[in-house]
């Protein structure tokens, strides 16, 4: 059949999210299930007649093909993912990321840039408000923080997490292979020794609370000795150093329990640390960003913790709706 003219063919941006799910669907079929030559042979004539239906489809085509070269150039672990069985989690994510790139007009290059596919496509993820227990193949056990992904990685010579974003905790189980258990990131990684901790990513360093045994901190660009956090304490972790930030707090782990503890922590960070678990904009005004918070806070029931705050400091909060909201000066403060 005619391709449409470049001039013809409507912006990637006007695709509708409805046409860019099918084509990505019908992307997925002819790649991933493997059908048998008759059904493919009618897959690709219901595809045929699908695309000659509207100019719509066929430009929404045309750009899913361009992203698959571009994914294949790039041998992009979301096209794997979004390639892989049928009725996996981790399918679904890539399939709705390919779909939101497609809609948005992102290009594949931009989409592997961004990092975006490797936090869709990762194989375990815990979404905003949510906490989530996974088993390692080995019987030990990981639990991630809100808005957390990772991947777990076992071989015969390694026992491996990635952690893409967020914060875990993990414990260590006993290997009858005597394989090395190791998290890694993007700034270095961290050698467990027995152990229980909890490693929280803050951007460009990491933040380890050490429960128990010891862990070993490699940062990626670093030199000299390696730094070994003993049960009891915490550090600090970037591309080029590491080191020792004090005993273990309270703070540190009670995100486990639910709860959100903090001591004389300006308002702006604190609003900062509870959008972790919520969805929207959750700001406050510049009058207010250093008043300070202090107590024990429940993450489940982050509208409740909003409310209280404005019973024990001079502030209102403001919902404009579920997500923005903003915390200002009470009238009475200002005046």
């Amino acid at each position: 059949m005619a391709w449409p003219t470049p001039a013809a063919e409507p912006q990637p941006s006007k695709i509708p999210p409805d046409t860019a799910r099918q084509a990505v669907q019908w992307w997925v079929a002819l790649r991933a299930d493997a059908p048998e030559p008759e059904a493919a042979q009618r897959l690709q004539q219901d595809l045929l007649q699908w695309r000659a239906a509207d100019p719509i489809h066929e430009a929404a085509w045309q750009r899913i093909e361009s992203m698959s070269g571009e994914m294949a150039g790039l041998s992009l672990p979301l096209a794997k993912a979004a390639l892989g069985a049928p009725a996996s989690a981790r399918r679904r994510r890539s399939v709705q990321l390919l779909t939101v790139a497609l809609v948005s007009g992102i290009s594949a290059t931009a989409l592997f840039r961004s990092g975006a596919w490797s936090t869709w496509s990762a194989d375990v993820v815990a979404g905003l408000g949510e906490q989530r227990t996974t088993t390692l193949p080995d019987g030990g056990s990981v639990v991630l923080n809100s808005g957390t992904a990772i991947n777990i990685r076992y071989s015969d010579q390694l026992r491996m997490l990635q952690l893409l974003r967020g914060e875990i905790l993990v414990q260590t189980a006993h290997d009858a292979m005597e394989r090395p258990f190791v998290v890694k990131t993007e700034v270095g990684s961290l050698r467990a020794l027995g152990t229980r901790f909890t490693v929280r990513e803050r951007g460009d360093a990491l933040e380890i609370a050490v429960l128990q045994g010891a862990v070993e901190l490699r940062p990626l660009d670093g030199q000299g000795d390696l730094l070994v956090l003993q049960a009891g304490s915490q550090g600090r972790m970037t591309r080029t150093e590491s080191e020792r930030s004090g005993p273990l707090s309270a703070d540190a782990t009670a995100w486990t329990e639910g709860m959100l503890v903090v001591s004389n922590m300006r308002l702006d960070a604190f609003l900062a640390e509870l959008s972790r678990y919520r969805r929207g904009r959750l700001g406050c005004d510049a009058e207010v960003a250093h008043l300070l918070v202090s107590g024990v806070y429940p993450l489940a029931d982050t509208d409740r913790v909003l409310a209280s705050l404005s019973l024990s400091l001079p502030i209102e909060v403001h919902t404009f709706s579920r997500f923005w909201i903003t915390v200002r000066a009470a009238p009475s403060a200002s005046s």
